[in-house]
């Protein structure tokens, strides 16, 4: 949860994940404003800090991209939409996450108008910006570690001279969908393989794969994991590359088939054979039937020292939840890996509170059992029947009443404070 959260820890924060309704961004849980006030009143701890919103991620598929970018009206309603959703909950910027343009049921022809949008989005941020004297909102991409999703989907040279940066989501290289045990996110291919997917699987090969395809360095950001994926193995074999048949068991927090977060892994650990994986600089694991490829403090520095040396832009990190943010497990501290991103790559310790705090929003009307306005309704969002300016936030049965930026209304098709 944000309370969870370090605002010192990175320069940017991004909220995963929006959804779209009718072209239009949208909340995506029930929870979602009550958590856009917390997660935006990080910023009261660090004045630096940015934070955006994302839309999209892998479980949102590509059809609502398709139909969004497919005309200038739709595109446009999208764009306004996403200024004044952004502008009422107080982000500083957008991060588009299409999973991805030209695949997964996208046609070819979406890979221009992906260009397009991003042209777009920019030219109306700077016109906001501009008109309202506040600084522009910020633009990033989720994009394909993959070489035939980057080939497929971006336009690389004309994104590179759009956007404020590439977040590319190096991992996910390798999982139970193999036949074989794989690292979740290698920094180089094993030596000896010819095989395409150990070739291109990996950090070294996709960054610079971005670099070759025209995207600027200082614009590019190495996607680190904070997971690993599981393997069930299928003979006594237990190397890189040994026989396996789909996921290994779900974690006890993330209930999630073939997937371990760092702090789960770390138990795992203590009953477990673990190696050192020096071709590729990350580490596995094995115990009995079960493997493990994964990242840890060390494969973190060793691809810290990657980045400088090929002179990277940045990091970005999938994700926060899913490091030992607490500290309890892995007894590292809390958030070991994240915590060595920051001091491997120098990131300003100086952490300011913000003078002018940005406002949670004020329960009204009692506690749990509910009173006032959100009394025997259920959990959501509703707008104020008197104030078109203004909507109620019920959770639990309390009542949080909202309000939104000047010259905007509640607009319930999307949830969301919009242009009247």
């Amino acid at each position: 949860m944000p309370d969870n959260v370090d605002p010192c820890l990175c320069t940017h924060l991004i909220y995963a994940f929006a959804g779209m309704r009718s072209n239009k961004i949208a909340t995506y849980a029930w929870d979602d404003v009550k958590l856009y006030h917390e997660f935006n009143a990080l910023k009261n701890k660090n004045k630096n800090l940015k934070t955006l919103l994302s839309v999209g991620g892998w479980n949102f598929g590509t059809e609502k991209f398709t139909a969004m970018v497919s005309s200038a009206g739709s595109r446009q309603i999208f764009i306004k939409s996403a200024i004044s959703f952004l502008r009422g909950y107080g982000f500083d910027g957008l991060d588009v996450d299409w999973e991805y343009p030209g695949s997964r049921g996208s046609p070819p022809r979406d890979k221009h108008l992906y260009t397009v949008l991003a042209q777009e989005l920019m030219a109306a941020f700077e016109a906001e910006g501009k008109s309202t004297g506040k600084p522009r909102l910020l633009l990033s991409l989720a994009v394909a570690g993959g070489k035939s999703n980057i080939d497929t989907g971006y336009e690389v040279p004309q994104l590179g001279q759009i956007v404020d940066f590439f977040n590319v989501m190096t991992y996910d290289f390798f999982g139970p969908w193999n036949h074989t045990t794989g690292e979740n996110s290698p920094l180089y291919a094993l030596p000896n393989s010819k095989s395409t997917l150990n070739l291109e699987f990996n950090v070294n090969f996709a960054m610079k794969y971005w670099l070759k395809k025209g995207a600027p360095a200082e614009k590019l950001n190495v996607g680190f994991a904070t997971y690993g994926h599981t393997f069930r193995l299928t003979s006594s074999a237990h190397g890189v590359g040994a026989p396996a048949s789909g996921a290994g068991p779900a974690g006890p927090y993330t209930r999630q088939a073939g997937f371990l977060a760092y702090y789960e892994i770390c138990s795992f650990l203590k009953t477990a054979t673990v190696v050192w994986n020096t071709p590729q600089m990350v580490p596995y694991a094995y115990r009995g039937r079960e493997w493990i490829g994964y990242d840890n403090v060390k494969s973190f520095q060793d691809k810290i020292a990657w980045m400088k040396k090929v002179n990277i832009g940045g990091a970005m990190v999938w994700d926060l939840a899913l490091d030992d943010f607490s500290g309890a497990f892995c007894g590292q501290g809390a958030y070991p890996l994240i915590n060595t991103l920051h001091s491997g790559l120098g990131v300003s310790t100086g952490c300011v509170p913000s003078r002018k705090p940005q406002k949670p929003p004020v329960p009204s009307g009692g506690g749990g059992g509910g009173s006032g306005f959100c009394a025997g309704k259920t959990n959501g969002t509703y707008p104020d029947p008197k104030d078109k300016s203004k909507f109620y936030e019920c959770v639990n049965g309390r009542t949080y009443e909202e309000s939104c930026a000047s010259g905007l209304v509640f607009d319930t098709s999307c949830q969301c404070c919009n242009w009247p």
